[in-house]
């Protein structure tokens, strides 16, 4: 058995899914294999692959921190999520990204999100009296969390703001960049350590692992299992993995032909 853990948005969804691929999935799983998405968003992902008629085995979420069921009964229930202490980070994330880039922070605890922006100190309502921003104080509130989010103009501002979250506050978060954008989840949590658990959960030898990416909060299952990329994959993601290929169509072929 393998499993091959792709992530979405810019490796699976490239602009859509081809019936090509959605075709090679449905084989790949038919031989007795598990396929999933690896994801930095949120568990609404499971509405986007019911959404969108995904047949798959997996959701690992918020950067492997929460595991999702798609198949059977159990589909749409969250099997496991981790939780991790506040210990005033939230707060000082949320300061120190607003101040410094201008922007806000979200925070998830498995499936609630709250929001804050620093220069917003007393919150935001919008016009149908919604929360926007909640008050910042509530961040001391908060006593545990799943993953947070935040993003930066440019991918250089992104890479330099996660260089200083992890400075700063490396000990509770590992904060990682997917682009502009920059996904938060407890400290020793990345998509390589989601997979490697689901791989023990179902019973399934690392060396069979195969992980799919293009972007940066990719790397750690790229670098960490055997690492396949797409085309428009960053180029340290193609400096670790064992080949390029045009879709995970072509990687399923690829992993399949090994098995014989």
């Amino acid at each position: 058995m393998f499993i091959l853990a792709s992530d979405y948005d810019g490796t699976l969804n490239r602009g859509g899914i081809s019936p090509e691929v959605r075709a090679r999935i449905a084989e790949f799983r038919a031989a007795g294999n598990l396929f999933g998405i690896v994801t930095g968003r949120d568990y609404w992902m499971y509405e986007t692959v019911e959404e969108h008629d995904l047949q798959i085995d997996f959701i690992l979420a918020m950067n492997g921190a929460m595991l999702v069921a798609t198949d059977g009964e159990d589909a749409g229930k969250i099997l496991h999520f981790e939780r991790q202490k506040n210990d005033g980070c939230l707060r000082g994330i949320v300061e120190h990204v607003g101040l410094n880039y201008g922007y806000e922070v979200s925070t998830v605890y498995c499936r609630d999100r709250v929001t804050f922006h620093a220069a917003y100190p007393d919150g935001l309502l919008r016009e149908d009296g919604t929360v926007k921003w909640a008050p910042l104080n509530e961040a001391d509130r908060i006593p545990l969390f799943t993953q947070m989010n935040t993003r930066c103009k440019t991918d250089e501002d992104a890479r330099r703001c996660v260089a200083e979250i992890n400075a700063a506050w490396g000990g509770t978060v590992n904060a990682l960049q997917n682009g502009v954008c920059i996904d938060i989840p407890p400290a020793g949590i990345d998509k390589g350590e989601g997979v490697a658990r689901y791989a023990d959960r179902m019973g399934v030898p690392h060396e069979n692992v195969f992980c799919a990416g293009d972007n940066m909060n990719d790397y750690a299952m790229v670098s960490r299992f055997h690492g396949l990329v797409v085309p428009n994959a960053v180029p340290e993601l193609k400096a670790v993995s064992e080949g390029v290929f045009a879709d995970i169509g072509e990687m399923i072929g690829f992993i399949m032909g090994r098995k014989k």
